[in-house]
């Protein structure tokens, strides 16, 4: 198939480029008109289209021969105007103006952000099945955007009857993206570890990269969802060892906090926040309750449904995706 991949030069687009054109497809790469393609290595085959998806331009005319999309264009951070126009209204311009009615798939990477985690308990199973939350404006800017998206991208597949397939990764690691080894702050010489006991939902780039280009093909009903983890999950205080051990003194020695610890002190801020703010304070990500229970609760994680519908299989183990980080800090 002749497939577009939005976000292509982005950490996890440069691979599903290199895995869709290496699995045979007709890859036309959307990159920023600023972006540096060098080192990438792409197959010669796969066709760079430059343009920002938040504003159209002559991309819009280069799209009528396109026969599946591959949505991975977002805006993970900045405040809510800045993501709102990278993940909304660039959604926004890209429906409009790729030929819906005449694709075969689209495949809208969206995320675990997506959940609601108050709707499960502690140690309990994230899986497809697990509602979106009701009130992401609770949350942060990534949430209410992703979320926004994944609905924006549904009515329009639904509207055009297109086949609709929703990949959901956990946190996705690989060179140039460790997450820290699950650092929450550096005090001094320490790192503070929250819940060192928790699992850290991780997916290796690539293993990531080749769900979301069998997702293409695969015979899965339209709107299905599949979460994506690898087999190998390590909880955060075992990640952070890793990390000592491949970096040495540029990883802090861990200062743990269990997730009972934890949540006291998102309980006391909380108070804090409603009698003196009024609930309105701004709190980083670590001191907000409902995002604490999202990252460092203690959970189970399941690829049951990709593994069986998507025939899919994490190809790179935990220490292949550790040796990456290695090798990307001697490089």
């Amino acid at each position: 198939m002749r497939v577009l991949v939005t976000g292509a030069s982005g950490f996890l687009g440069r691979e599903v480029v290199r895995a869709a054109a290496d699995g045979g497809h007709e890859v036309v790469a959307l990159v920023r008109p600023t972006a540096r393609l060098d080192g990438l290595a792409w197959p010669t085959s796969v066709a760079v289209l430059r343009g920002d998806l938040r504003q159209l331009g002559d991309w819009t005319k280069e799209l009528s021969r396109i026969e599946a999309v591959v949505h991975l264009a977002a805006a993970p951070s900045g405040d809510l105007p800045t993501q709102f126009s990278g993940t909304v209204v660039a959604t926004e311009n890209l429906l409009a103006h790729v030929p819906m009615k005449s694709l075969r798939r689209f495949v809208h990477v969206s995320s675990f952000s997506v959940y609601d985690y108050a709707s499960l308990g502690f140690r309990g199973m994230l899986t497809e099945a697990t509602p979106i939350d009701p009130a992401p404006e609770k949350r942060d800017a990534y949430t209410i955007t992703k979320i926004a998206q994944e609905r924006l991208v549904t009515a329009a597949c639904e509207a055009a009857g297109v086949h609709l397939v929703v990949i959901r990764p956990g946190a996705i690691v690989g060179p140039g993206k460790d997450w820290g080894f699950g650092r929450v702050a550096r005090v001094g010489a320490f790192d503070l570890i929250f819940s060192p006991g928790a699992r850290f939902p991780l997916t290796y780039v690539s293993n990531c990269a080749d769900a979301i280009v069998k997702a293409l093909d695969a015979p899965v009903p339209a709107g299905s969802a599949y979460n994506i983890v690898d087999d190998e999950l390590p909880t955060y205080g075992q990640f952070h060892r890793l990390g000592r051990r491949l970096r040495g003194d540029a990883v802090g020695s861990a200062l743990y906090v269990p997730w009972f610890g934890v949540t006291l002190l998102g309980g006391a801020v909380s108070l804090v926040n409603a009698l003196l703010f009024r609930g309105r304070a701004k709190l980083p990500e670590f001191l907000d309750r409902r995002r604490q229970r999202v990252r460092w609760r203690p959970m189970r994680y399941s690829n049951r449904a990709a593994r069986m519908d998507l025939g899919w299989a994490p190809a790179a183990s935990l220490e292949v995706a550790v040796r990456s980080l290695r090798e990307e800090h001697e490089g």
